[in-house]
């Protein structure tokens, strides 16, 4: 038996449910509680507290404390802070003038691209989207074989973002380099190393730094956290200078 693990909640009844919902509230008490003081916390009766004991699995409401302490106890065991995933230092301390040196660029931009695969794709298209939300001409490219070069070739005054967490992804690398002698397209990064090729290949480097974690050797589980805080900061950051223009 276990009540955090407990899987037949679609055969809970509405009252069953404010049981469920207050103990979960109140997991802390609830080992210290009567059968009436969870009954009355809940606003039902003490024999549907009991009907809620029994159905999940347990004989009395003093086995279900016990279970309940023992199961709440080993949940709150790690000792990691699993919300202090980012924190000031894992920028560069000029990273705020860089964001407002890219944001300037996209200002005036006839478009801006959000260029990356897998993880690093997925956010290409949130900040494409945004982006176009703000009013911008931009679009996502996750497909590193994308004709890219030959759409961009009749047009000017583009920004290139390429978003990659190691910063050397092959594929990605490849592109960048088409456009490396364009006069006509401004390359900049969003990566995890500073030292990478994508890296130094752009007029711009948005970095941080970041613990890469890899699982099964090719499952990539580094947190995209870094990457989606500096995409929202450059996109705020364009917003605002998209406003004081108006206002001038």
């Amino acid at each position: 038996m276990a009540f955090f693990g407990f899987k037949d909640i679609d055969k809970l009844s509405e009252v069953d449910m404010a049981v469920y919902r207050f103990i979960v509230d109140h997991d802390e008490q609830v080992p210290y509680m009567r059968v009436r003081d969870l009954a009355k916390g809940a606003h039902v009766s003490n024999s549907s507290v009991m009907r809620f004991i029994h159905k999940i699995g347990y004989s009395s409401f003093p086995e279900f404390k016990v279970s309940f302490k023992t199961e709440n106890q080993d949940l709150m065991k790690s000792n990691d802070d699993i919300l202090n995933i980012i924190t000031r230092d894992v920028f560069p301390n000029d990273i705020e003038k860089t964001i407002k040196l890219v944001a300037h660029i996209m200002l005036d931009a006839d478009n801006v691209i959000f260029f990356g695969m897998g993880a690093s794709g997925a956010i290409a298209k949130y900040a494409a989207r945004q982006a176009a939300s703000l009013g911008f001409n931009s679009l996502a490219v996750e497909d590193p074989y994308y004709p890219l070069i030959q759409q961009l070739s009749n047009a000017s005054n583009n920004v290139l973002i390429t978003l990659s967490v190691s910063g050397k992804t092959t594929e990605l690398v490849e592109t960048l380099n088409d456009f490396v002698n364009s006069a006509d397209t401004v390359l900049v990064s969003i990566t995890g190393n500073i030292e990478s090729p994508i890296a130094r290949i752009g007029r711009y480097a948005l970095t941080y730094k970041v613990k890469e974690t890899r699982i099964h050797k090719y499952y990539d589980l580094t947190s995209q956290v870094p990457c989606v805080y500096l995409v929202d900061g450059l996109l705020k950051e364009l917003r605002n200078q998209d406003n004081a223009r108006r206002l001038n």
